[in-house]
């Protein structure tokens, strides 16, 4: 007989009324006082077909069902371990009762856990020792979205092949067991508590695993999160979303948010599936909390104070929580996307990027905001081109010897299309300018992005920034590229809004707007004399260069 471990429970929650099925009659006994159970065996497998419900167990049914020699076989190692009783799922639960289905669902994790052993099932395995490369790496049963819990919660279990061969305990099979499922050995062993594990961590050992209703993937985690919420089937997807929701209730783990997906749309914080934490198993609340304010869901969408730093238009850059475990410096954020409601955001991907470190080197600014997790209409996100495009100047000189220079962040310009970018999450100068005009003197322009991110024009004014005077690097890169002219009490100098843009008269018309341009936002620069043909006010800038679309 194999020598049980049992394990003592301070104060568990009360299990539902539970069934045990009699190893010597095979008929299925009540039990209603939790004090009162006697000890059993569990077990776990994958359904088949045909399985037995209790129904079929009562109605005589069963002997001619498929699934009856699982049930008798069960039963036969059972009582040669010296137990006479077992729980299984098929026969146990009436599951024609939705109240008993909801209950049991939340008391399994329970009854697993109490369970003096486990028996796990494996019938697509026929050798009888597991190596490298057999068939117990490749079972069903660890693709299974309930096996989960039924490998973590009994401190108990054995493996069986598909002739009830022993392959050996989890304790035994510990590597193999990592090695299929990516859980710390340490949660096997019964050294490390499950609970100390970041929620990041337990979702991506559910990752990729699967179950026959969606809905499943959800429940078959409530015991892995110590949750209980009612069953409501035909939810849909809607069902990992309230799970999400109910673990936020317990926990301030950051690490829930910390999912990727490569969905283009406008999402919230909350993850589709736990399919989206497969690559955040690495990740663990951080050592220093930066976010000390409660955060709860709200008619608004989640209401949560975070560290954020503008990082392009439109787009800001989110401190998470949680940091790459062992790794220094190697905390996590998410990008951010204004919604047109006030202070309301949605989660974006950019430039495919769906969970960016956070350098905490950033000054960032702590922002009470609303993220939204239903999008109104789901749009996709805008593109942006986080840049300019100076689309029209004052005419320039067309002699010979007429300079026009230009010191810019990239070389893909040309005079024809003239497209600044600058690197996303920087502020400061994208572009600076020097050319003869028409008329004959020479002028400046520089274009580029302060650091509350508003878009900042220089027409005329100094060629130098100020603090570059009498040094040595003033015409280096860096020193054209300085940012201290962004000051509008300097010549030439206009700070517009990260929002609407700018509009100004200054003996020039000068214009910022936030148009589209072949499916890309980005600001579109116009300035122009009062002399020039083309009519300038805000809602007609167009020249007929057929390039807006």
């Amino acid at each position: 007989m194999v020598s049980p471990i049992r394990l003592q429970f301070s104060d568990p929650e009360p299990a539902a009324n539970m069934r045990l099925l009699n190893t010597r009659s095979l008929r299925v006994e009540e039990f209603f006082d939790d004090s009162a159970l006697p000890d059993y065996a569990i077990l776990s497998h994958r359904w088949q077909d045909e399985e037995v419900s209790l129904q079929q167990l009562r109605d005589g049914q069963a002997t001619a069902m498929r699934g009856y020699k699982k049930l008798a076989d069960s039963c036969s190692q059972a009582r040669r371990d010296g137990f006479d009783y077992v729980w299984i799922d098929t026969c146990c639960i009436d599951k024609t009762s939705s109240a008993e289905l909801s209950e049991a669902l939340n008391s399994m994790y329970q009854w697993y856990q109490r369970a003096n052993i486990c028996y796990a099932y494996l019938f697509d395995v026929d050798e009888t020792l597991v190596a490298e490369q057999s068939s117990f790496y490749r079972s069903a049963w660890f693709t299974r979205g309930w096996t989960l819990q039924e490998l973590l919660a009994p401190a108990t279990v054995e493996f069986f092949n598909g002739t009830w061969q022993r392959l050996g305990s989890k304790l035994k099979l510990k590597d193999a067991i990592c090695e299929v499922t990516g859980i710390h050995p340490g949660v096997l062993t019964g050294e490390l508590e499950l609970q100390s594990f970041s929620v990041a961590q337990r979702m991506s050992w559910a990752a990729r695993r699967t179950t026959a209703k969606v809905e499943d993937r959800a429940y078959s985690l409530l015991g892995i999160f110590g949750i209980n919420m009612p069953m409501l089937y035909g939810e849909g997807e809607r069902a990992f979303l309230r799970l999400q929701e109910e673990i936020m209730k317990q926990s301030d783990d950051h690490s829930l948010f910390a999912w990727k997906s490569a969905d283009p749309n406008h999402r919230g914080l909350f993850a589709r599936s736990p399919e989206a934490f497969a690559e955040s198993g690495h990740l663990v609340q951080a050592a220093s909390k930066w976010n000390i304010k409660p955060y709860s869901l709200t008619n608004m969408g989640l209401s949560i104070e975070l560290p954020m730093v503008e990082w392009s238009m439109g787009v800001y850059l989110a401190a998470l929580d949680c940091e790459t475990e062992g790794v220094q410096n190697s905390r996590v954020g998410i990008f951010l996307s204004d919604l047109p409601e006030k202070n309301q955001y949605a989660r974006v991907m950019l430039d495919g990027v769906d969970l960016p470190r956070f350098a905490t080197s950033r000054q960032s600014q702590y922002r009470h905001i609303y993220v939204r997790q239903q999008i109104r209409g789901s749009l996709r996100p805008v593109e942006r081109e986080y840049g300019f495009w100076l689309r029209r100047i004052p005419r320039p000189s067309l002699s010979l010897d007429a300079t026009f220079d230009v010191t810019a962040w990239n070389n893909k310009w040309t005079r024809q299309n003239m497209v600044f970018t600058i690197p996303k999450g920087e502020c400061g100068t994208a572009v600076v300018i020097r050319y003869k005009l028409e008329k004959g003197r020479t002028t400046n322009i520089k274009l580029g992005f302060d650091p509350k991110f508003n878009p900042v024009c220089q027409f005329g004014g100094q060629y130098y920034s100020p603090k570059t005077f009498g040094s040595p690097f003033r015409d280096t890169f860096q020193g054209i590229m300085a940012t201290d002219w962004m000051n509008s009490r300097l010549e030439g100098v206009h700070v517009g809004d990260k929002q609407t843009g700018l509009n100004v008269d200054d003996f020039h018309r000068i214009l910022i707007l936030k148009e589209t341009i072949k499916g890309k936002e980005m600001w579109v620069v116009y300035i122009a004399d009062y002399d020039e043909e083309a009519v300038w006010y805000q809602d007609r800038v167009c020249d007929g260069c057929n390039l807006v679309s």
